[in-house]
């Protein structure tokens, strides 16, 4: 299923002049949704290729890459293994670990001390000694295989945006480990601008390892030009969501919707709130031209947000 193009109405975009769409790959798929959808396709087609004997990946206690990853596995009968960053009695306590208990997930647990080991070569040799032939997908699966992935989902953006005519200027997402937003400009055809918003505390080192990525797997020259992050997006790092966040994460919700009837917008605190919230801070203090298109991207991951006490429909 591909991604809907919404277009919104709000009186604040009215008034500024300034045309807002975003793209849902939240409703994609009701489980493997957002960007991991598109980060993950490549890295399990090379697993399968390769008749590994299984997948091992890394993250947290409420990751989005792993509930995305363990539900594809079960699907494809695929055995996998997921380190965990801290200690076991989490998994009583996180809905997401239960979830890949459901589905047949290996739950890992190290400390995270230990965990910080996970991109060293030989602290990783010795961890895959213990599940030989097992396909390793780096945290957040952002691997140079997720590129061409998250590549075919610029060319679906840029096609949407064809069939309603309508260009974008600028396109927005919110930035973890910089994987999507490389994919994003290796894949783009047209000469808008991209705009990153990275979602933890001290992100600058986030530019070297996008340049990184882009280097890696690009020789066209609009590839590397024209995009930017903005680092001022974080409401105090990675995982934080303050009162004033889940504030106006509500607000921007719910005014969204009262202005677009049968819109329904669900957004986290880890990274689509953040993004729809600088945006937002953008176009109150007056910083878009007039006429300016802005594209907003639904990256998913709403099966965190009970990890903050808020609902979300995950199947």
């Amino acid at each position: 299923m591909e991604p809907e193009l919404q277009s919104l109405r709000h009186p604040l975009l009215t008034e500024m002049q300034v045309e807002l769409c975003v793209l849902r790959t939240d409703n994609v798929h009701p489980v493997i949704s957002g960007n991991k959808a598109y980060k993950l396709k490549y890295n399990l087609k090379a697993a399968l290729e390769r008749g590994a004997s299984g997948v091992l990946s890394f993250g947290g206690a409420w990751s989005n890459h792993l509930h995305a990853l363990a539900y594809s596995c079960h699907l494809l009968q695929l055995p996998c293994v997921a380190v965990i960053r801290g200690e076991q009695e989490l998994a009583a306590k996180s809905a997401m670990l239960q979830d890949l208990k459901v589905w047949g997930t290996q739950l890992y647990f190290i400390s995270r001390k230990e965990y910080r080991q996970r991109n060293n070569p030989d602290w990783l040799e010795q961890l895959t000694r213990e599940y030989p032939g097992y396909f390793v997908v780096p945290e957040g699966g952002s691997s140079a295989l997720a590129t061409p992935g998250i590549a075919e989902l610029s060319r679906q953006l840029e096609c949407k945006c064809d069939q309603k005519n309508w260009q974008a200027d600028q396109v927005w997402c919110a930035v973890g480990t910089g994987g999507t937003l490389a994919g994003l400009i290796t894949g783009r055809t047209k000469n808008y601008q991209i705009i990153g918003v990275p979602v933890l505390k001290g992100g600058e080192f986030l530019t070297c390892d996008i340049n990184e990525r882009l280097l890696a797997g690009s020789d066209s020259g609009i590839e590397k030009k024209n995009w930017k992050l903005l680092f001022d997006g974080h409401f105090g790092g990675y995982g934080k969501a303050p009162p004033d966040l889940i504030r106006q994460i509500t607000q921007l919700s719910e005014g969204l919707e009262t202005f677009n009837p049968g819109l329904s917008l669900t957004l986290d605190p880890v990274y689509t709130g953040k993004l729809f919230c600088r945006f937002w801070q953008s176009l109150q203090a007056g910083e878009f031209r007039k006429g300016c298109r802005i594209l907003l991207i639904h990256s998913g991951g709403l099966q965190g947000r009970r990890g903050y006490g808020l609902s979300a429909a995950v199947a």
